[in-house]
């Protein structure tokens, strides 16, 4: 790999580059440069050493060519991942807009407008984004901002999803799911224990299951529909506590 090339105090157009902030996902230095305007813009280093970005984007013959300049990134995930948004938020006609747009989700003026996708584009390289990570909203009830998101894996994402359950134990507080992985015991189980059965939720986490393997997640909803039919039946006296057990160890196998 070659070394990399020194950009500070050289110009492109009005832009003047002031020191390297990172890498782009595609290994490309990033500079953080002044423009003569006063504003600040991120610039990959070979669009600054060949001048394919020459403003932040305040000159007017920059805001006429800002879409033959975005064109080039409308097929890159960012943009997709960028357009989504909008879609989300505002369009009525989105299969998602009830649990974004209609409940108050909105995306702030920086990302918006003639040079929103820059400015998110900017945020997303000086963010820790890649490839496989998705933009994640921190706090689910507040809508996409540089102080509310993150990149997060799909596993960060289930975790902090509007449907995920917290549960308080011995002064920690984490979903069901990060339980199941801390105990051992999956989910459903779990999960079972306190609304089903009633239990405690230091009995439910700490009481052992008679080797039983996780539930299939595809599985899950099918096996509380069984778990739940079953358990009534024992409410009901048809079944004894034992044979409830029992029944739920030969059946378990069909859902694992």
């Amino acid at each position: 790999m070659g070394k990399a090339i020194d950009l500070e105090g050289k110009w492109s157009g009005s832009l003047k580059a002031i020191e390297r902030v990172g890498t782009s996902p595609d290994g490309q230095a990033l500079w953080k440069c002044d423009c003569l305007c006063g504003n600040t813009k991120i610039v990959k280093s070979r669009d600054f050493r060949e001048k394919r970005i020459k403003s932040c984007g305040c000159k007017t013959k920059e805001l006429q060519g800002n879409a033959r300049r975005t064109h080039g990134f409308t097929k890159t995930r960012l943009y997709g991942i960028w357009s989504g948004m909008k879609t989300r938020c505002y369009n009525k006609n989105s299969d998602r807009y009830t649990d974004y747009g209609g409940r108050g989700i909105t995306i702030c003026p920086e990302w918006l407008g003639e040079h929103g996708f820059e400015n998110f584009y900017d945020w997303s390289l000086l963010n820790g984004y890649k490839n496989g990570l998705s933009i994640d909203r921190i706090d689910n009830d507040k809508g996409y901002s540089p102080d509310n998101c993150r990149w997060a894996t799909d596993k960060m994402q289930a975790n902090n999803r509007r449907s995920s359950r917290i549960i308080d134990f011995r002064g920690e507080s984490h979903t069901s799911m990060e339980w199941s992985e801390i105990t051992g015991i999956d989910r459903s189980v779990i999960e079972n224990r306190i609304d089903v059965l009633g239990w405690s939720v230091e009995k439910a986490l700490t009481k052992k299951v008679k080797n039983r393997r996780k539930i299939k997640k595809e599985k899950y909803d099918e096996w509380q529909k069984f778990y739940k039919k079953m358990y009534a039946k024992m409410q009901r006296g048809l079944i004894t506590r034992e044979e409830f057990e029992s029944i739920l160890d030969k059946e378990v196998e069909k859902y694992q």
